[in-house]
């Protein structure tokens, strides 16, 4: 007996949403519970229905139940709405005997884009391992008592990277947990004791949470760069003493990685349903340049055969934002989001207005950064983000910049055994100069 989910709940969902699910062997009924709320129930075929999420923008479980006349479960399955779901996704297979240690990994792979394969990864505990042709790795000898922790890392070309982790051994053996939670949290010294002295520092539901990692790798930045004509872009530390070769001045840290998220989508057509999907820019690092050089050869607008700009049409700006935030969170890094208007944008076509998308991504726990290349003009769409940072003064623009940086250098990201909705992770008793990162807008 099995229960799937037909419907892909990929990107921003909201409101009233078709849900279709496909059973297999015999079933009186189907539930679907969404966030542990009122159960709603399907009595017969098609099995599909209308879901309700609600006027807001926030991540949601939906988990459906096959009953039989005795109202007993069958099977289950979940699905998670408002959360990521790339278009490639990495497996790891552990092979060795039941019971036991397994003896080796092996990382396979699936992308509906059919993107061209660059390179496959794999570590233990932290530590690199050789993979042969197979993509398979023997593993060092360890035991069961210890939590161990693998991570696969696939790059696509031309801009795709997939991870997974999976943790297993110690309290839970031989058994593999391959869901994990990534906690981002801020931690005034910069070091957070190995995870098995976390134990009460993390909570869901009233539940202590176990932790099986603590990532300290790269950074991400995730930019929403508005096109701009080549004046206003121009406006990046105009007032003041700008060195007159910007290209290296002010980078983040060297292993921190930049990447654009451009605020118009193109429209794919699914087999069953359309989705709209957001351009990312490749990765920028260290070598290519600091925040304001990035900015200014990133921002300017392309324009068509007659010389006009062609990306202002119908700019989803908000909801660029939104999607930064679920980019955020796919590779379980170090992360922050920047939105960096002109100051003067009069239309924003997105179905979410910037409150809505603030509070998504505070529930995402994906801090948000909003920089202006001059003050906001008053009664324009920029003003409707809040307080910003004028970026046309220098000074301004070197705190502002040092504020990310800052950012992703106090932040570490804690792995949590179990699958659970940002917002849910709470901090324990135990917890000591740590901070959960998000979460705080109102």
């Amino acid at each position: 007996m099995t229960i799937s989910f037909l419907t892909l709940f990929f990107g921003l969902i909201s409101g009233p949403f078709p849900v279709q699910m496909v059973v297999s062997g015999p079933v009186s009924a189907i539930e679907l519970t969404v966030d542990g709320g009122t159960p709603s129930r399907l009595v017969a075929p098609p099995w599909s229905t209308i879901v309700d999420f609600g006027p807001q923008l926030v991540p949601h479980r939906i988990v459906a139940r096959t009953l039989d006349a005795g109202n007993h479960e069958l099977a289950r399955t979940e699905e998670w709405v408002n959360l990521p779901h790339p278009q490639a996704k990495t497996e790891i297979v552990l092979e060795g005997e039941k019971g036991g240690p397994p003896r080796a990994a092996k990382v396979v792979w699936t992308n509906v884009l059919g993107e061209r394969l660059e390179s496959v990864s794999l570590s233990f505990d932290g530590r690199r391992l050789r993979l042969d042709r197979s993509q398979r790795a023997s593993l060092p000898r360890h035991d069961l008592k210890t939590l161990h922790v693998l991570t696969a890392k696939v790059r696509f070309r031309p801009n795709r990277v997939v991870r997974k982790d999976v943790a297993y051994g110690g309290e839970y053996g031989s058994e593999v947990s391959t869901e994990l939670t990534a906690v981002p949290v801020r931690v005034g010294s910069g070091v957070l004791p190995p995870p098995q002295q976390l134990r009460g520092w993390f909570a869901a539901g009233g539940q202590e949470l176990s932790v099986a990692a603590v990532e300290d790798g790269p950074g991400q930045l995730f930019v929403v760069r508005v096109p701009s004509s080549p004046d206003q872009t121009k406006k990046v530390g105009k007032k003041g003493l700008l060195p007159a070769d910007i290209q290296f001045d002010m980078r983040l840290d060297k292993e921190d990685r930049i990447r654009f998220v451009h605020p118009y989508p193109d429209r794919v057509e699914g087999k069953d349903q359309e989705a709209e999907l957001f351009n990312l820019s490749g990765e920028f690092a260290y070598k290519d340049g600091g925040l304001p050089w990035l900015l200014r050869a990133e921002g300017l607008d392309r324009k068509a055969d007659d010389g006009t700009p062609i990306d202002r049409r119908e700019m989803r700006i908000a909801e660029a934002v939104a999607v930064a935030g679920l980019k955020a969170m796919e590779e379980n890094r170090r992360r922050a989001v920047l939105l960096v208007l002109n100051g003067d944008e009069l239309e924003d076509y997105s179905r979410y207005d910037a409150d809505a998308v603030r509070r998504f991504l505070a529930a995402l726990r994906v801090p948000l950064y909003v920089w202006t290349l001059g003050k906001p003009t008053p009664g324009t769409f920029a003003t409707s983000w809040g307080p910003t940072v004028e970026v046309d003064e220098v000074q301004n623009l070197y705190r502002a910049v040092d504020s990310l940086r800052q950012e992703l250098r106090t932040q570490r990201i804690v792995l949590v055994d179990g699958r659970y909705l940002p917002r849910s992770v709470t901090l324990g008793p135990a917890a000591r100069g740590v901070e959960l990162v998000g979460g705080g807008y109102p």
